[in-house]
């Protein structure tokens, strides 16, 4: 096995048949694993990082691929150097790539080159498959250098299969669902200025996508500086993805008008017939009429009748109303690995055993005050 690594755009470009045809060995083929998605990641995110995207060849074939970054960051208010996944928030989810036909020796092998840290490094491996064969291996203390590993909780995302008719599926929705959706169907309906379309993205110079970031401008994010007209990095990730998935026509918009005016839009990319909401605004000044809700159930609807899709990934947490939605989840989890410097080692302890401790202390304590 040999170990190479990427630490350029040009030289990622160089290995992109082989990386994408890894990837789509996979089924379904994971978005945020492909070629094109890190790409245009990496030019929005990658600021203050440097790049380590690491291969593992085999008598030339490539066998496993694990998209890494490298950056100084403060951790407990320490500074340390983090090795982390190629994900942030805009990611649904993360991992590592392993060839499947491997023995179960071989992959040990790819693995362990794969995810190896210095001893002054913590590695970050963010949102990975809560039943992954990759968080069995990071947690296996048997392995070398797997001594400080400690896992956290992430995202537990609601995840629509779409393997029937939208009225079988509709119909054994909560009687709840069906009942506060109809209210909001029959206001927004009432209300006859209102239009929802589909759009492709092919060009970043479409007029719809400056639409898309006016409705952010005036959403509930602005109060946290994530809308796409403030926040440069979000805005530049979207006109990236436009740049990567626009011509493959795998990039549209559910967008509502009223009267022509943008009001509320759900950003949709296809990869291997499952569908990701990869990003949802709208204007809070129709707030009442509950636009993201309605252009929800109408995207979904549309994907169910045109039976071309197998999946829609919500690319969201277990929110309330999700749940109505579906049963059926992709839990995530977070796993970091410390290094064996005694800088890592205190904060290890720190973290996985003094602050639990503590936690636990306090939780016991305000219970046992609580009055009979």
């Amino acid at each position: 096995m040999e170990l190479r690594v990427v630490r350029g755009e040009e030289e990622f470009q160089q290995v992109k048949p082989q990386w994408d045809a890894l990837v789509a060995s996979l089924t379904p083929t994971p978005l945020p694993m492909t070629h094109a998605w890190l790409v245009a990641w990496w030019r929005a995110f990658a600021d203050n990082m440097t790049m380590e995207f690491r291969c593992v060849f085999d008598n030339g074939c490539l066998v496993g691929i694990a998209p890494l970054v490298r950056s100084r960051e403060s951790y407990r208010g320490i500074p340390v150097t983090l090795l982390k996944l190629a994900a942030n928030g805009h990611s649904p989810f993360s991992s590592i790539v392993v060839d499947a036909s491997l023995t179960p020796g071989q992959r040990d092998e790819v693995l362990a080159l794969l995810t190896a840290v210095t001893s002054r490094e913590i590695a970050l491996f963010f949102k990975i498959g809560q039943d992954s064969d990759l968080k069995k291996f990071l947690l296996d203390s048997n392995k070398p250098g797997h001594q400080r590993v400690g896992e956290k909780p992430s995202l537990k995302t609601p995840v629509i299969d779409i393997n029937q008719s939208w009225d079988e599926f509709y119909r054994a929705r909560p009687r709840s669902l069906k009942k506060s959706l109809n209210n909001k169907l029959n206001r927004f309906r009432r209300d006859d200025g209102f239009t929802i379309e589909q759009e492709w993205i092919t060009d970043p110079e479409q007029p719809i996508v400056d639409e898309l970031v006016t409705i952010s401008a005036k959403s509930w994010k602005t109060s946290i500086g994530n809308d796409l007209k403030s926040n440069r990095r979000s805005r530049s990730f979207l006109l990236n993805l436009i740049e990567s998935f626009g011509r493959s026509r795998t990039l549209s918009a559910w967008i509502v008008r009223h009267r022509g005016k943008p009001v509320a839009f759900e950003l949709h990319i296809v990869c291997d017939d499952v569908v990701y909401p990869i990003r949802a605004d709208y204007d809070e000044a129709f707030k009442a009429f509950s636009p993201g809700s309605v252009l929800e159930y109408s995207a979904l609807k549309s994907l169910f009748e045109q039976g071309q899709y197998r999946q829609y990934y919500t690319c969201a947490d277990d929110y309330w109303y999700l749940s109505n939605w579906t049963h059926n989840y992709r839990n995530l989890c977070s796993i970091e690995l410390f290094g064996d410097s005694l800088k890592l080692r205190l904060l290890y302890f720190a973290e996985y055993r003094l602050i639990p401790l503590i936690k636990r202390f306090i939780h016991v304590k305000r219970t046992s005050r609580r009055p009979a």
